[in-house]
């Protein structure tokens, strides 16, 4: 008795003659005269199958022809293992159509089971087998001779590139078959049971054919509102709906930190009407935040798009029915909050993402906080991550809130970047309390202000959102190097990591540790090219709210901060202040340095809060730096405004410097007080009430600017601070009409109207200082060349 293979083997001959007439392959002429063993019996019987139409007939053909490839492995001699993967593959996909085949014959549906979708993944199963048994055919050894031998040995490397290749599309192929035929009996016959009660009690019921029409129609699937407050996006939506609308069916990410406006964004582009043109009832949206695993995510998705789960069924018998229903129509699904289900259940949840993005007809949308996203075919131009809104928009949503807003809300909004949560929150926390109680709390209490009544939840209360994130992260690596760059408000540059990077490397990479939290939002980048004229150059930092969280909730340790404290001079030079600031409360080890830091580095200070809390620390200090404190703190007080308190500031710093008797210290002193005249009277100088004793200060600083013989030891610059300030006085006494009693050199008329010029006042000094003996005079200085 032969058996089919056999007798498909004899006819071989008489079958090849057919193999370049296939209506749906077509096999290299040359390949298939020159084809033995038992690849002849497969690409024969593949022949066959392909040239039958997809029917019932079909499927037996086809297994056959798949198990006469499962043949070709045993006269293979090269890449022999790896071409084992391919083989069990081929064996389950076998399995799979026979079971399939049986059940068709059992339903009596016949060949109307095989569907658009089951057909075409048969037609591609052809593809894939022909290329397979092309490659093994490649790995035979037909002649005995040591010479053909060693060229298959040779060629070794490249074929086992295309045997993975086929490893790879057998696979694949295998994915689609489980996904597409093994439906789970029992779901099949659930829902047949379903159909019928429901069927029983139509007929049961008292109702109208227009109701019975009516309740077959398919649901809408479940869509939550569209934000009522929503501005400030438009570039976002209109990005997403061109991808959706044009790339159907698109796959489109939506990604940024917590409270930045993501799930919004996503429901502004859900209720556009291009997209609900494009899929009417059928658009989706699922929150995954309360999911822990892709089953969870599965089952919600059901739930939403109304379609019956029974609870006794395996998750994998559900994802197989939903991806099967889902198959076979057109719609857009939102996964809300994806990082949660995906924290918990990576692979799964890539697996099912995966999964829903080859379906043919469902365009997908997700909303995460988590920068690395599945892999799969994402449209392009991808949306870039969220960013805070514009300061024009956040004022907008204060305003839909509060109807109104102020200078303090707007110090509010822009105290919390204008991350849109933050935003909402005290805009609603400003319904109830005037905005100017809100930012005195928001100086003492932070982040702990922003929420709002009810249930501690991320959508509520800003630091929950935040801590929810933090969560996240795997290692305390990540959480260490993000309150370091919680310190710095205005975040660090590639450089400055660089120097981090090297100080700390026997604790962790601080590289390692910023990427793992850009992948989850926590800081981002900004280019800084605009004033560095470098496109290549960016900076790194975390958001208000995120900097001002971590600095309450998750401060570093004092080992760190000290470690910290070693790094070159030169990394502080624009942010000793809020590095400083971080450590003051810290304790007395941590306080001393902080101090020592200071007062070697007094000019770099502008922060007054820290110089006046080390002024009143500083009595354990010498005098001497003592005074540079009480000096830099008047210079910082003068370009605030505070000019009153400068002055006193500059009082105690000449009384520490007469203690001393250092006069170039009380020169200093002096002119730093006429400084603060000029800055605080200019252009208003007949406002002075004391320009006499301004006038006796300028001549107490000349003569401290002069040596014991009366001549003149300071720079250019110096004399150019008293010239300025005696300009001042003569504008002042010239304004209330009194006599000028010294010229201030600056201007070559009477009337102070033209000015000399930089230049030609420091050439003229210079020209004095080479021809003048001393003692010099201020009247002959300061009136020897000009008004």
């Amino acid at each position: 008795m032969s058996t089919p293979t056999a007798r498909a083997a004899h006819g071989s001959g008489e079958s090849q003659k057919h193999v370049a007439n296939l209506s749906r392959l077509v096999i290299n002429k040359k390949f298939s005269e020159h084809a033995k063993g038992a690849v002849v019996t497969a690409l024969t019987l593949l022949s066959i199958a392909a040239q039958m139409s997809q029917g019932v007939p079909y499927l037996g053909a086809i297994s056959t022809a798949l198990q006469a490839f499962l043949k070709v492995h045993d006269e293979v001699e090269q890449c022999k293992d790896e071409c084992k993967a391919a083989m069990d593959d081929a064996q389950q996909i076998a399995s799979l159509i026979i079971k399939f085949r049986d059940r068709c014959i059992a339903s009596g549906k016949g060949d109307s089971a095989l569907t658009v979708t089951v057909r075409e993944a048969f037609t591609e199963l052809e593809s894939i087998l022909l290329r397979c048994i092309t490659t093994l055919q490649k790995c035979r050894v037909d002649s005995q001779r040591k010479r053909d031998r060693l060229r298959l040995y040779w060629k070794r490397a490249d074929l086992l590139k295309s045997v993975k290749k086929c490893a790879a599309d057998m696979g694949k192929a295998l994915q689609r078959f489980d996904r597409t035929l093994n439906i789970d009996i029992a779901f099949v016959l659930e829902g047949i049971d379903v159909k019928v009660d429901n069927i029983r009690a139509t007929l049961q019921s008292p109702i109208t054919p227009q109701e019975i029409i009516a309740s077959s129609i398919t649901p809408t699937w479940r869509l939550r509102a569209a934000p009522h407050i929503f501005f400030g996006r438009e570039s976002e939506v209109q990005l997403a709906i061109d991808l959706i609308v044009h790339q159907a069916p698109a796959r489109v990410a939506i990604l940024g930190a917590g409270g930045i406006g993501k799930t919004s964004i996503a429901l502004s582009v859900l209720h556009h009407p291009d997209v609900e043109a494009l899929y009417q009832g059928r658009r989706c949206f699922v929150s995954c935040e309360a999911a822990t695993s892709a089953d969870g995510v599965i089952r919600a998705l059901a739930e939403a798009i109304h379609f019956d789960v029974p609870g006794n069924l395996s998750a994998a018998s559900v994802q197989h029915g939903l991806l099967h229903h889902l198959n076979s129509v057109a719609g857009i699904i939102c996964l809300d909050n994806l990082e949660t289900p995906w924290d918990a259940d990576t692979v799964a949840m890539e697996d099912l993402v995966a999964e829903l993005s080859m379906l043919p007809s469902i365009a997908l949308l997700i909303t995460s906080r988590v920068i690395d996203t599945p892999l799969i075919g994402w449209s392009e131009p991808q949306l870039p991550p969220i960013m805070p809104l514009r300061l024009e928009a956040a004022l907008q949503t204060w305003d839909a809130i509060c109807h109104g807003h102020d200078d303090y809300a707007v110090k509010l909004v822009e105290a919390v970047d204008c991350v849109p949560l933050a935003v909402t929150l005290l805009a609603r926390l400003a319904r109830t309390e005037t905005t100017s109680n809100i930012w005195g709390r928001w100086a003492n209490e932070r982040t702990d202000v922003i929420r709002s009544q009810g249930t501690e939840h991320r959508l509520n209360n800003l630091g929950v959102s935040i801590e929810v994130s933090l969560r996240t992260l795997s290692d305390h690596a990540s959480v260490d190097v993000l309150s370091i760059l919680s310190i710095f408000p205005n975040g660090l540059c590639d450089e400055d990591i660089s120097v981090l990077e090297n100080a700390l490397q026997d604790r962790f990479s601080v590289r390692c540790a910023i990427t793992s939290l850009k992948q989850f939002s926590l800081v981002y980048t900004e280019s800084s090219a605009e004033w560095t004229r470098n496109p290549q150059y960016y900076t790194v930092r975390a958001l208000s709210p995120i900097r001002h969280h971590m600095l309450r909730y998750h401060p570093i340790s004092n080992e760190l901060f000290l470690r910290l404290a070693s790094l070159p001079i030169e990394f502080y030079e624009w942010r000793l202040d809020t590095y400083l600031m971080s450590g003051w409360d810290r304790g007395e080890l941590c306080r001393a340095r902080c101090m020592s830091m200071l007062a070697a580095n007094t000019h770099m200070a502008r922060n007054v809060e820290l110089l006046s809390r080390a002024t009143e620390m500083s009595c354990e200090l010498p005098p001497e730096l003592q005074s540079k404190l009480h000096q830099r703190l008047s210079y910082v007080l003068v370009h605030r405004g505070e000019y009153e308190k400068a002055r006193c500031a500059l009082l105690m710093a000449v009384k520490l410097d007469e203690q001393l008797k250092d006069r170039d210290a009380l020169f200093r002193d002096w002119s730093l007080w006429l400084y603060a005249f000029r800055y605080e009277f200019w252009g208003r100088e007949d406002e002075c009430g004391y320009l006499d004793e301004v006038q006796g200060v300028i001549k107490a600083a000349w003569d401290l600017g002069c040596d014991n013989s009366r001549a003149w030891v300071q720079d250019f610059n110096c004399y150019d601070w008293l010239a300025l300030a005696q300009h001042c006085v003569n504008e002042g006494r010239r304004k209330l009409q009194r006599p000028i009693g010294h010229r201030s050199g600056l201007y070559s008329d009477n009337d102070s109207t033209v000015f000399l010029g930089y230049s030609e006042v420091e050439a003229s000094y210079h020209r004095l200082v080479e021809t003048s003996r001393p003692p010099w005079e201020l009247s002959v200085i300061l009136g020897s060349s000009a008004a």
